[in-house]
């Protein structure tokens, strides 16, 4: 005889952040009448350490083994609730999390009946989710202590610094002939240690490295292959001009491969005067000593970012006046110019600007709209500016005119987002697994980020990065073991008629075919994203957590009653749900009629889910990923893409209008983009 199904609804006021709109006594109330609720709860803070220890009473009191939080979003607090329901004694993967505050009341702030209502169908789906859920258990893999870190600057040293000092065997990977990255093309590292050359510094921490019995250094070599997993990676390295090959066994990775600049390509007679240089290419020569003949500088910032395609390269304005020091201190005779949007230095380096006035560096703001413009008259290079803080234009000669321009990730980034199965930005830089819970880590288990490989930084923040990056993967090997996520894909080979799609298009290389060709599962190896269980065409395979029947039964739920004024919206968990709470915590007012299901990647919806609401009355369908080219799951996007493409031919044989299927593509940050389509949705489906 089955179990009864006992669940327990747990609705947060938080503080007034959800009570100050939605009605939460009525939404407990509703939620009592609802199938095998058998108890429900209202909490002021439902996060507070005093509430969990009374939720956790409350479970084993009402002998629950169902668990609905209905309060904030999942991803910033499921884990506590989670860890709550495991210590009351009920599996973590019996608890369905419910978003009220992102999803709801700050969004209808002004519509607190509408928005109770709203708060009553997502508690309903919470809950018929809830009494579909089984148990699940996270993976135990065995870790032990090698560390691998792909590339040699300053945070590849610094990581494998730390990692050696406690006693962890260490090996650094560098496709250069020396250790050091980007620093061996510096003169000085920042604006104030003209006395310390850039190579000084590299060196004196390449001899700490190759004098520490735990690290071993591989220089001019990449990697060959990577296969396997935390715990149990085989890397097969490859020496430069070597078809041999070396073969290691490691348990965790460090990636810290640097960046390089973005060329200007034409901008500014770059490429076609060899007067027009970059700042690293300035940093060479000063490391050199090559401009002392140079009589005028003039320097332009905020080249190819800034713009409608990247924003701030983050350290061009501490680049810009480190060098201009550094030419003033070489040759103080030089008349350096420096033509800015904006100074942006960070609070330690505020007296950068000051050092260089002082020195003579004029300083030059120009509007946004008006950048600078060179001519060439007679052989002379003439810069002409517009001053706005003067109010006139100047015409500045230059010897010698210096593009501060952006940067990408450095030139291995495709083969090494291919090994470790990563993601990256538009720009080449790989994405952290979330910029505020793990800014130091991927989504794959035991791989760390460390560097300008994410993003530019000065020296400080990349040696800082190495360091934390260190300690990330140090955890795992220090327990000597890890817990992974127990959301992953489960065959039922009683129906697979042995096809090998999903083998074929997992981009986690997780599901493998046996001799007798039939596919099973590395749970080690498998994210969750649910790609394979949406393109199976026998469906006979299942998501824990995230099961085809448990997405169905949310569906039906939302849609019980007035179906033909609601939409049901598909949103990945890391970037399309980023955006909704984004909207959310900006009190980005938009309509209510949308209900939202999560998945963990777009590419879970299948075309059955896709169509499932319009055989209800859906007034519309709406599936929300990353934004490209990135996804958490690599691929995920582009295959959901393709997905809703092939729904719209499919729904519209079936007598279905597909222009009310509908894609979004978001990233975590982009709230307004998330709101706009709620509001052109519903405005194109005529709903308003």
């Amino acid at each position: 005889m089955s179990e009864e199904i006992r669940i327990g609804v747990f609705v947060c006021d938080c503080g007034t952040n959800i009570a100050g709109v939605v009605d939460v006594p009525q939404l407990v109330e509703y939620a009592k009448g609802l199938d095998h609720v058998v108890f429900a709860d209202e909490g002021r803070w439902s996060c507070s350490v005093d509430y969990l220890v009374r939720m956790k009473e409350s479970i084993q009191e009402q002998r629950l083994n169902r668990v609905v939080i209905s309060a904030c979003t999942p991803r910033t607090h499921e884990p506590l609730f989670k860890r709550t329901a495991k210590e009351a004694g009920v599996n973590p993967y019996l608890l369905e999390f419910v978003s009220i505050r992102e999803q709801v009341s700050w969004v209808h702030m002004k519509e607190p009946e509408i928005a109770t209502e709203k708060a009553k169908d997502l508690i309903k789906m919470g809950v018929a989710k809830a009494a579909l859920l089984e148990e699940g258990q996270e993976i135990r893999l065995p870790v032990k202590t090698d560390c691998l870190i792909i590339g040699g600057g300053m945070a590849g040293m610094n990581a494998a610094l730390s990692v050696a000092d406690q006693g962890f065997n260490t090996i650094i990977v560098e496709k250069e002939p020396r250790l050091g990255g980007i620093l061996n093309e510096l003169c000085f590292i920042s604006h104030d240690n003209h006395k310390t050359p850039a190579a000084k510094v590299v060196q004196a921490k390449a001899d700490l490295v190759r004098a520490n019995p735990n690290i071993k250094v591989y220089t001019d070599t990449q990697i060959e292959t990577v296969k396997g997993y935390i715990g149990n990676y085989k890397v097969s390295l490859k020496k430069n001009g070597n078809d041999s090959t070396e073969d290691l066994d490691i348990s965790t990775v460090i990636v810290a491969t640097g960046m390089q600049e973005l060329e200007p390509e034409g901008q500014f007679e770059y490429g076609n005067d060899p007067r027009v240089i970059t700042q690293l290419q300035l940093d060479r020569r000063l490391r050199d000593k090559q401009v002392g003949d140079v009589k005028n500088v003039v320097m332009i910032s905020c080249v190819n970012s800034k713009n409608e395609t990247r924003g701030c390269c983050n350290i061009g304005c501490h680049t810009s006046v480190k060098n201009a020091v550094a030419l003033k201190y070489l040759n103080k005779d030089a008349s350096v110019h420096m033509l800015y949007r904006d100074m942006s230095l960070i609070k330690e380096e505020g007296h950068a600007q000051q050092t260089a006035k002082g020195l003579g560096v004029k300083f030059l703001r120009f509007p946004d709209d008006r950048y600078p413009e060179v001519v060439n008259q007679n052989g002379q290079l003439i810069v002409k500016v517009y001053d706005f803080l003067v109010g006139r234009e100047f015409e500045i000669p230059a010897d010698l005119l210096v593009l501060t321009t952006a940067f990408k990730g450095n030139d291995t980034v495709e083969q090494t987002k291919g090994h470790l199965k990563v993601s990256t930005n538009p720009d080449g830089f790989f994405q952290e697994s979330h910029v505020k819970l793990g800014p130091l880590e991927f989504a794959t288990d035991g791989v760390s980020l460390a560097g300008c490989a994410k993003a530019p930084m000065t020296f400080k923040e990349s040696s800082e990065e190495g360091i934390g990056a260190a300690m990330r993967v140090s955890i795992p090997m220090k327990n000597g073991y890890i817990e992974a996520e127990g959301i992953v894909a489960d065959i039922d080979l009683a129906d697979c008629n042995q096809c090998g799609l999903c083998s074929q298009r997992c981009p986690y290389s997780a599901i493998i075919v046996d001799e007798e060709k039939n596919p099973e599962v590395v749970k080690a190896l498998c994210k969750g994203c649910g790609l394979c269980a949406a393109d199976c065409p026998q469906e006979c395979i299942g998501i824990v957590h995230y099961s085809d029947d448990q997405v169905f039964a949310q569906v039906e739920a939302a849609l019980e009653e007035d179906a033909e004024k609601k939409i049901i919206a598909f949103v990945c968990h890391w970037c399309a749900l980023g955006g909704v709470d984004m909207a959310g915590v900006s009190r980005l007012q938009y309509p209510s009629n949308a209900r939202l299901i999560r998945v963990m990647c777009s590419a879970r919806v299948s075309m059955k889910m896709m169509q499932r609401p319009f055989e209800l009355g859906a007034a519309g369908v709406l599936v929300a990923g990353c934004e490209f080219p990135t996804c958490h799951y690599i691929t995920g996007n582009y295959a959901a893409e393709k997905r809703v493409n092939r729904t719209k031919r499919k729904i519209a044989k079936a007598g279905f209008d597909p222009e009310k299927l509908w894609n979004l593509w978001c990233s975590a940050a982009d709230g307004p983009k998330f709101a706009n389509c709620m509001r052109t949705m519903v405005k194109d489906l005529g709903l308003e």
